[in-house]
């Protein structure tokens, strides 16, 4: 059966036929959509949250990006499991803040305070619940707390098969062979449960923290999650079973099934070449799609939305990304990493609150509690809001404890225009907390993967743009007359970005460019997407701070941020859908055998591309989407 969605042929089959190219012609972009896109799965892994579905599919489905293990430990060892459940190494970080780091803070608050006219931020807030139990609180009984569940960790399927072999063995048998086994007539019901090994996605969020299981995240800050402790193969296979989760029982596609269908895989801006190589090797040679192509989350975006050009700030969980891109083209010199986002936002959220003394359930705990997290995570998403004067609600947060009874506090949130300022002043995200951008396990592939056709293009255009001959290793600007090889300079590039806001790096990354024409194309053509592109009041807070930071001897008077055509979050997933379908692309996509018999060989033309030397003329399709 040929695969009509993947645009590369399968095994096994031959070429379409001219006809049937001319009918994919003539049809519109929703059916277009539509017919190619039911055999081809689009999967957009990002630190929080993994998106996969379909391309012909209206929105993905979206997953926590996660995967609690079970422990090995004794029943004895069990009883003492802490309250709080464990973590993965190396995602949550530290809750130790120099105290230069926190005068820092402190400084930044000030002056954040000031110039949102916070006049009662230090003053004490009326009906505040104090630092202790509140008053106000209520208890609920489990039977009316309905809308949660905790997350069953017994095995069932291993419970059935060994309690179906006792019942074997006990009708076999007229009397037992050991006293010790028998309860009333039959056997302990102990000796047959067992524990799940493993837990994706939302289920592992709600596992009670009593439970022998620790929680690990396989990408930090837009990498993978690489540590002495949590090596690279334990990652991809932590990748590997959270993907053939999400497919298998949210997407009901499974593993017999797959070598019927492609995979487009939209990674982050800020993943190196062997890590993109590895997440394809788990799609190729561990999910067992038949074919798959790779495809950058900026040049995604753009497809997404439907523009040709326009300076992509890709606003995630963990790192925010940014590179400019003209006419379906990347250009890897504009490119910047700010290892913040939303869940540090989140962080200052309780911070905020714990400084005025506004939240009332002790033992809270953002570090090593998802559940405690995701309860702020929500309250950020719906109440936090980038506007002048003083910003507060009243909300019930209820706290769940596995065995006891659902608490309902009445909380007073206050100052929730303060947290999302930490995207203009990183200072405040007190971003030394918490997990780092984590370092590269390798110092460079001997084998670029990308494009060879668009490094030449990109080091004649850079050539042209800023009369220097500059080359590009890995999406970073570099000199030719310095050492490629020099990843320490690329490292102090990074971390001076993390004291650089927003719009510092969106100007500095445009005004990289020489010519003035390109310049006030792209910044009137802002995108932002991720979630927490969904923030109030972000789109004018942006375009007032990006105005002002513009040089006065930049011939720059308009800043404009594009409106994105779905939900933000989802951008860069569309973007890949409606790539996938395209034809111009054949020759990117990467089979299952080639895979397996030598992945991207050295010396052969048959080496995978990252999607930059994508052709304008395929944008008519997105001019015409609803």
């Amino acid at each position: 059966m040929a695969n009509v969605g993947s645009g590369a042929v399968p095994r096994g089959a031959v070429a379409q036929p001219t006809s049937q190219q001319d009918y994919y012609k003539s049809l519109v972009p929703s059916q277009l959509l539509a017919e190619r896109g039911e055999e081809i799965v689009v999967i957009n892994p990002g630190s929080a949250n993994v998106r996969i579905g379909l391309a012909s599919a209206k929105a993905p489905v979206s997953v926590p990006h996660c995967i609690a293990h079970l422990l090995r430990v004794s029943g004895e060892d069990a009883a003492e499991l802490p309250k709080k459940g464990a973590v993965g190494e190396g995602w949550f970080g530290t809750s130790v803040l120099s105290a230069a780091r926190a005068d820092e803070r402190e400084e930044a608050l000030e002056l954040v305070v000031s110039q949102l006219k916070i006049r009662s931020f230090y003053s004490e807030v009326k009906g505040q619940a104090g630092g202790g139990d509140s008053n106000s609180c209520e208890f609920l009984s489990k039977e009316r707390d309905t809308g949660f569940e905790w997350t069953n960790v017994e095995d069932i399927s291993s419970t059935a098969r060994v309690t179906s072999r006792v019942h074997q063995s006990s009708t076999s048998k007229s009397r037992p062979d050991d006293p010790d086994d028998v309860k009333d007539g039959g056997f302990k019901p102990e000796r047959s449960k067992t524990y799940r090994k493993y837990i994706c996605g939302e289920e592992a969020l709600k596992i009670p923290a009593s439970k022998p299981y620790t929680l690990y995240r396989p990408m930090c800050r837009g990498r993978l999650n690489i540590s002495s402790k949590y090596s690279m193969q334990q990652v991809c296979d932590d990748i590997y079973r959270i993907w053939d989760y999400v497919l298998t029982e949210k997407c009901h596609i499974g593993s017999k099934m797959r070598p019927r269908f492609s995979a487009v895989l939209v990674v982050p801006d800020t993943l190196d070449n062997r890590e993109v190589k590895e997440l394809l090797s788990v799609v190729l040679r561990d999910l067992q799609f038949h074919s798959a192509v790779v495809i950058q989350e900026c040049v995604a975006t753009t497809f997404g939305n439907g523009f040709s050009s326009g300076c992509i700030v890709n606003m995630g969980a963990q790192v925010i990304t940014g590179m400019c891109v003209e006419e379906g083209v990347a250009i890897p010199s504009t490119r910047f990493v700010l290892p913040y986002g939303g869940d540090d936002i989140t962080r200052c959220l309780f911070w905020v609150q714990q400084r005025k003394k506004t939240w009332p359930i002790t033992g809270t705990d953002l570090l090593r509690d998802s559940l405690d997290f995701k309860t702020l995570e929500k309250l950020k998403e719906t109440h936090c809001i980038l506007m002048e004067g003083e910003q507060h609600t009243t909300v019930d947060v209820k706290c769940r404890m596995a065995g006891e009874p659902t608490r309902v506090y009445t909380v007073l949130l206050s100052s929730l225009n303060v947290p999302p300022m930490g995207l203009f002043y990183p200072s405040l995200l007190a971003l030394e907390q918490f997990s780092s951008l984590p370092r590269p396990w390798y110092h460079i592939d001997h084998e670029d993967t990308a494009d060879d056709t668009f490094l030449e293009a990109g080091r004649r255009f850079e050539t042209n743009e800023t009369g220097l001959a500059n080359g590009s290793l890995n999406g970073t600007s570099i000199n030719q007359d310095s050492d490629p090889y020099d990843f320490e300079d690329k490292e102090k590039k990074e971390v001076e970005e993390v004291s650089s806001g927003l719009p510092q790096a969106i100007v500095k990354s445009i005004l990289s460019l020489g010519r003035v024409d390109l310049q006030k194309k792209l910044f009137a053509s802002i995108q932002l997407v991720g979630g927490v592109g969904l923030t109030k009041g972000l789109v004018d807070a942006v375009e007032e701070r990006v105005l002002h930071a513009i040089p006065v001897d930049e011939a720059v008077d308009t800043v404009e941020v594009l409106p994105n055509r779905m939900a933000p979050m989802d951008t860069m997933w569309k973007g890949g859908a409606v790539l996938a379908v395209l034809d111009f692309g054949r020759d990117s996509w990467v089979q299952y055998e080639d895979w397996l018999d030598g992945m991207v060989m050295v010396g052969s033309g048959r080496k995978y591309r990252d999607s930059n030397t994508l052709q304008a003329q395929a944008f008519w399709y997105n001019a015409m989407l609803d």
